[in-house]
């Protein structure tokens, strides 16, 4: 609101406000004075007080209204701030779970490796004892044939 628009509601109200005392008091002189009490004497006090108490009130109003769009501004602010922070946190999430998924992959990958080696090492260890055994099993069958041989051969010339 303009402050002309204001100041101008204020004096229409105190002109309203003067009036409505002028009516008062010439009710209160038009009435007989032994009908007249201290009770109605003590509302002609208070409504003399009246254009003080609507000015204060009026004060405490834009200072309540003023506090208002104070912490209006503070809470937009804020909102906004909290709507950065927001967008920086997903995009940070998301490069995270991006490079989560990343280092997956490789450790995946890394593990795969590793049991295509160790299958590659049972493999050939299996191959070379299977190996040894058959050189030493050649050598064995060959030397129990030859006793055997020697045997037989023996065993014929006694008889």
């Amino acid at each position: 609101m303009e402050p002309r628009v204001r100041c101008r509601k204020r004096i229409r109200r105190m002109r309203y406000g003067q009036a409505l005392i002028t009516i008062i008091i010439a009710a209160a002189l038009l009435q007989p004075f032994s009908a007249v009490e201290a009770g109605l004497l003590d509302r002609v006090k208070d409504i003399y007080q009246l254009p003080e108490q609507i000015e204060s009130i009026q004060k405490g109003y834009d200072a309540t209204k003023q506090q208002l769009e104070e912490q209006k501004d503070k809470l937009a602010e804020t909102m906004r701030q909290s709507a950065q922070a927001e967008e920086r946190l997903i995009a940070q999430n998301k490069q995270l779970q991006e490079q989560n998924e990343a280092l997956q992959k490789r450790i995946q990958t890394m593990e795969q490796t590793a049991q295509d080696k160790n299958a590659l090492t049972r493999k050939i260890t299996t191959i070379a004892i299977t190996a040894v055994f058959l050189v030493i099993g050649y050598f064995v069958l060959g030397r129990v044939l030859r006793i055997t041989v020697w045997r037989r051969k023996n065993s014929k010339l006694r008889q």
